[in-house]
C-alpha cells in the first residue's frame, strides 16, 4: 500500500513594511521626556521597556500614515487602538509575544543605532521549522503584522538607545465597499 502525504497550508501572514516621509526631528527627545512614565497598567502585556507615547501632532501623521499605508495595501481602515513608545538600552531585549486581541499592530522606528537589535516574527513553529523571521530596523521604518503573531526584539547591542512607537489598531469596515 503506498503513503500519500498532503500539505494543506492553514494561512499566510503578510507582513506590511513601509518607508516614512515625515519630519521626525524632534520625536526621540519628546520620548525620552516621557521614559519614567511607564505602562504598568497598558491593555497589552506591557514590558519594563514601555512608556507613554507623546501626544504631539507628528505621532499623530505617524498613524494616520499607517492607517493609509493599510487601508492603500487591503482596502481596510484602522482605528487606533492604543500607542506606546519602546526604549532600548544597551543589552535590552523584549521576549516573545503578541498583541492579541488587537487585529493589526505596528512599529515606527525612530531612532536605529547600528547593532541595536531586530524585530523577530515568529510564526507557528515545529520541530521542522524554527519559525524566526527576523526584520532588520531601519529609522523611519514601520511595519504593520497581525496583532496575534508572536514577536520578539533582539538584544540592543550598541552603546546607544534604540527607539520605536507600538501601536495596536482595529480593522473597521469592509474592503469591498
Amino acid at each position: 500500500m503506498e503513503k500519500s502525504i498532503e500539505i494543506h497550508p492553514l494561512n499566510s501572514i503578510d507582513i506590511l513594511k513601509g518607508k516614512s516621509l515625515l519630519d521626525i526631528d524632534g520625536l526621540s527627545d519628546d520620548i525620552l521626556k516621557l521614559k519614567s512614565y511607564r505602562l504598568d497598567n497598558n491593555p497589552v502585556n506591557s514590558h519594563y521597556e514601555d512608556t507613554r507615547c507623546p501626544e504631539t501632532p507628528v505621532v499623530q501623521e505617524i498613524i494616520k500614515e499607517l492607517a493609509e499605508a493599510f487601508k492603500g495595501a487591503t482596502g481596510f481602515d484602522l482605528i487606533l487602538l492604543d500607542c506606546w513608545s519602546h526604549i532600548h538600552e544597551k543589552n535590552m531585549s523584549t521576549g516573545q509575544h503578541d498583541h492579541y486581541p488587537a487585529d493589526v499592530s505596528a512599529v515606527y522606528y525612530v531612532k536605529v543605532p547600528k547593532g541595536s537589535g531586530s524585530l523577530v516574527f515568529h510564526p507557528q513553529s515545529n520541530k521542522y521549522h524554527p519559525g524566526r523571521i527576523p526584520f532588520a530596523p531601519e529609522e523611519k521604518t514601520f511595519v504593520l503584522f497581525p496583532g496575534y503573531l508572536d514577536h520578539s526584539v533582539t538584544r540592543n547591542q550598541s552603546d546607544e538607545t534604540r527607539i520605536s512607537l507600538s501601536f495596536n489598531f482595529k480593522i473597521q469596515g469592509n474592503a469591498n465597499e
